[in-house]
């Protein structure tokens, strides 16, 4: 039997473990461990190989995939095109318990957990969280860098911008518009297009003045 490829996720938080439980499970790399300039010693048992600083050591050792493991969506952007200025390719990760429908698009960098639908025709872009039990139904686009948290439930044809953050167990109306950099709040119902930059939460949704 081949010897899978070695990966490293960047970011040793709790999140990490969430990615990391996915990649062991979705069977295609070997987990050389963690980069995390903040955190030493191990998490989830696998070694926390230092920041930045040890890119080069590991791309000399062969390890030249990664993925950001990292839930802040900004940071999230800035660690990956970090990791890609230094030569990293960027690898998506799909639990064996996702679904990705037929024409579905999923862009680099984007991780599907447990339970995560993605629908026919839909579009995830590049840096993504679909978190777990997450459902993105047909003819979507979601942005670069969003989070869609836990149980949130996204009907079709609906639009969101990049960096923005559905919260846990939210749902959005079929062909809502939400801009970039939104936050709804967790439990919130969407039946109204939301502009760039805004809090909206409850039900239905209110922005946030």
């Amino acid at each position: 039997m081949a010897k899978k490829p070695s990966i490293i996720l960047f970011g040793a938080g709790g999140h990490g473990k969430v990615i990391a439980d996915a990649v062991e499970k979705e069977g295609k790399f070997s987990i050389a461990g963690f980069l995390d300039s903040k955190a030493t010693g191990t998490t989830f048992d696998l070694p926390i190989l230092g920041g930045e600083s040890a890119i080069p050591s590991l791309k000399e050792k062969g390890i030249t995939a990664a993925v950001v493991s990292i839930g802040a969506g900004d940071a999230r952007k800035t660690v990956q095109k970090m990791l890609k200025d230094a030569g990293m390719t960027i690898v998506t990760v799909c639990h064996p318990s996702a679904q990705i429908a037929r024409g579905a698009t999923i862009g680099e960098g984007t991780v599907l957990m447990p339970g995560a639908v993605v629908g026919p025709d839909t579009v995830i872009g590049e840096g993504c969280i679909i978190n777990t039990a997450a459902t993105v139904d047909h003819d979507c686009v979601i942005g670069a860098f969003t989070h869609i948290a836990p149980g949130a439930n996204i009907a079709g044809g609906v639009i969101i911008g990049a960096l923005s953050h559905i919260g846990i167990g939210a749902a959005i109306k079929q062909g809502v518009r939400i801009g970039s950099n939104v936050t709804v709040g967790a439990g919130s119902v969407v039946l109204e297009d939301l502009p760039d930059g805004v809090t909206a939460y409850g039900v239905p949704a209110k922005r946030k003045e």
